[in-house]
């Protein structure tokens, strides 16, 4: 009997939830369809009932992408970002993002895969750059390339105390770019007060009154010098 379209859509979620954990947490190589399969409850041959392949289930992973883009919808940047660098994030024993976690797996997959990848990585950046008029903000980007690329680092780094150094060093990289760049003040123009007003005006007068009237006396001088002739 052919299950409901909901039941079927339902069944495809949860092998791509599975896939997404199992994914982030042994890398591509790692992971191979059986223990998907396993993990949700099903046997192999259901899994082509949904997905075409290995290479079609982790693109769809990928496009799924839990992590640091959901957290930044709607939210303080600031907040998650500080959060997202926390320690206890690193020592989670199931990694949540896909940025973070599967970076050298994405450069070697298909590239519809590293095409999704570069549409969550533009989302996340767009969601830091929130209501700016670029959403490939340059402080946006670079706040996320640190905060991507210390925790990728973190999860590699064998020793504990590199791993904590290299988050907190990019929280406190990033905290300024996350502020609002404020804008300096105008220097007030200074108001001329009403008597200079007057006198500039006076001044401007008298000068007018000058070069009318030195129009007006050589003409009469030049009408004098030729009667004398």
């Amino acid at each position: 009997m052919p299950q409901s379209p909901a039941r079927t859509a339902r069944t495809r979620a949860e092998i791509l939830d599975h896939a997404g954990r199992l994914f982030r947490l042994r890398g591509y190589a790692g992971t191979n369809i059986d223990d998907v399969m396993l993990a949700a409850g099903l046997t192999r041959g259901a899994f082509y009932a949904h997905f075409k392949s290995k290479d079609d289930l982790f693109t769809e992973a990928v496009i799924a992408g839990t992590g640091l883009r959901n957290r930044l919808r709607g939210a303080n940047p600031a907040a998650i970002l500080k959060a997202y660098l926390d320690k206890a994030e690193l020592v989670a024993s199931q990694p949540t993002c896909v940025l973070a976690a599967l970076p050298s797996d994405i450069a070697r997959a298909p590239l519809v895969a590293r095409l999704a990848y570069a549409n969550l990585l533009h989302a996340a950046i767009g969601e830091v750059a929130g209501a700016k008029r670029r959403k490939l903000d340059a402080d946006a980007t670079v706040a996320v390339i640190l905060a991507v690329g210390s925790v990728a680092l973190a999860r590699a780094s064998g020793d504990t105390r590199l791993s904590d150094w290299l988050l907190r060093c990019a929280e406190r990289a990033v905290r300024p770019l996350l502020k609002p760049k404020l804008k300096p003040p105008a220097s007030p123009r200074k108001k001329r007060s009403r008597s200079r007003r007057k006198v500039a005006g006076a001044r401007r007068s008298r000068r007018a009154a000058r070069s009318r009237g030195g129009r007006g006396a050589a003409a009469p001088k030049a009408r004098s010098s030729a009667a004398r002739r």
